[in-house]
């Protein structure tokens, strides 16, 4: 049953990859650059079963470039409303990377995002006052390893959970109260 529980998880990050409108697309990254947390929602780009690593795509400039420089360990939270089922995971930030050829292969509307000429977050007169750079961009190519899974399904009549971490080169899971 536990090895299931893994296994759904991953088939459903796959899925998010090609499926726009799964709810996994989107989901809550949790950084700390000081003492209290910083969350946003991101996108997740790719993902890698073999090494549970999740990638994302971000300006250089913005505030979880500046928080993961200080701190690589991270939290991701994935959230299935119709499937009521939350998975947290523990990840450390193992590669951010500018990337030329793969900002290439953005559509030129996501180009866009990654050439403000100020950085995300700055204080602007409205948003009409964006401008934006030509020739030259801050994307940044994140990704991230798992350290630990937790799974929680809401199911009556007893919700499931189970909590997976890394030991070695294998992931053990073990069933915890809801």
């Amino acid at each position: 049953m536990l090895d299931r529980i893994l296994n759904k998880c991953e088939e459903e990050w796959i899925r998010a990859l090609t499926h726009k409108k799964h709810s996994f697309r989107f989901f809550n990254l949790a950084t700390s650059n000081t003492n209290i947390p910083e969350l946003r929602v991101v996108v997740l780009r790719d993902y890698d079963s073999k090494k549970k690593e999740f990638t994302i795509y971000s300006d250089a400039r913005s505030q979880k470039v500046l928080s993961l420089e200080n701190n690589k360990n991270v939290e991701l939270l994935f959230y299935d409303p119709e499937k009521l089922t939350q998975i947290r995971v523990q990840a450390t930030c193992i590669q951010m990377t500018e990337d030329n050829s793969l900002f290439d292969q953005q559509p030129a509307a996501s180009q866009k995002d990654y050439t403000t000429r100020l950085a995300p977050g700055t204080f602007i007169e409205s948003d009409i006052s964006v401008d934006f750079l030509k020739g030259k961009h801050y994307f940044m190519k994140i990704i991230f390893e798992a350290t630990q899974i937790e799974y929680l399904q809401l199911k009556r009549p007893v919700h499931i959970r189970a909590l997976f971490k890394k030991q070695e080169s294998k992931w053990i899971g073990k069933f915890r109260t809801p």
